[in-house]
């Protein structure tokens, strides 16, 4: 995932370039300084009138090493202001394999938005992104991911056509069950309007989707998170889908207000298990927990999740052994 300016393909692109011509100038020009001095000198020695030919000389030396110092000079002072280690990030990644890294990374952003929005114009996006690539091998894995979202979105236009002519798209689901086109293309104020026993089946559908997909977190926790961060899908940002509070997170998502905006309910979960996994390092325990199916326990390391409040984790619990949402686990 593209998080920060030093992993953007254009950027260390351009940046790469900067540095080549960089390296050029601080070579080429001291070498010419040096040379057209020694020939202006050699002459003048000829000709026995060479002190005002050494005096140039020794300023076009002296401007020679300058101009070769100048970047460390550069580096020197950026040393001192940049805090945040910016600009050494950006001319450590600005590298032919970073920036194609880069590039790869970029197109499988591109190859997971057509997944969760399963958009055909997001489809046709990403496959001009992945056709751009110079990595064959990642190309190739792309391209045969493609084309199982292909396949997957010409399903869901079936599906979705077959709903418009019974006049269910979008509705709330009297069985509770709704299917990944179902959850992507529910309108905002139908959640508001749902029921605390109608979100929770909608969120239980949506959670158990993403994770039969992802794995990561375990439904019960998503819904009860849901349930306690939206105030029962009625306190999100309107336009925002963001069930979960996100904030800072992921990079390339615009936002509203100071929530992340996503395109629908199925992306936002997503992110909500890409959260996690993007900072396993924190959230090591609660997903290890996850995996054992272990959700009361994988819930009581949610406190960094809250900003490290310690009252954040019982709710969690508590909704999760009131509405028995455990049972969704399964």
């Amino acid at each position: 995932m593209i998080l920060s300016i030093c992993d953007d393909p254009d950027v260390l692109s351009v940046m790469r370039i900067i540095i080549i011509v960089i390296n050029i100038v601080k070579i080429i020009v001291p070498i010419i300084l040096i040379i057209t001095g020694m020939i202006s000198f050699t002459k003048a020695v000829v000709d026995s009138d060479y002190q005002k030919p050494l005096k140039q000389l020794v300023t076009k030396v002296v401007a020679a090493i300058l101009v070769f110092f100048i970047p460390t000079f550069v580096s020197i002072v950026v040393n001192i202001f940049d805090t945040k280690d910016i600009y050494y990030s950006c001319i450590e990644n600005a590298t032919k394999e970073k920036i194609e890294e880069g590039y790869v990374n970029r197109a499988k952003l591109y190859v997971l938005n057509a997944k969760n929005s399963l958009s055909i114009s997001y489809y046709q996006y990403a496959v001009g992104k992945v056709n751009k690539l110079k990595n064959s091998s990642a190309k190739e894995e792309l391209t045969n991911e493609l084309n199982s979202v292909y396949e997957e979105i010409q399903a869901a236009m079936k599906e979705r056509e077959e709903k418009k002519k019974q006049g269910t798209s979008g509705k709330i689901n009297p069985d509770g069950e709704y299917s990944k086109v179902d959850v992507i293309d529910m309108d905002e104020q139908r959640v508001r309007d749902m029921t605390n026993e109608e979100f929770i089946e909608f969120m239980a559908s949506n959670a158990r989707l993403v994770y039969a997909e992802y794995g990561g977190v375990l439904p019960s926790i998503t819904i009860a998170q849901a349930i306690l961060e939206s105030g029962w899908g009625n306190s999100f940002e309107s336009t925002s889908h963001n069930l979960f509070g996100l904030i800072g997170y992921p990079g390339e998502k615009p936002k509203v207000n100071k929530l992340r905006k996503f395109d629908n309910f199925y992306e936002a979960t997503y992110y909500h298990y890409a959260y996690f996994q993007n900072y396993s390092n924190v959230y090591g325990n609660f997903l290890n927990l996850c995996a054992s199916g272990d959700a009361i326990g994988a819930s009581q390391y949610l406190y960094a999740y809250a900003g490290g409040s310690q009252t954040y984790a019982p709710k969690i619990i508590s909704l999760i052994n009131q509405y028995n949402l455990t049972q969704y686990d399964h």
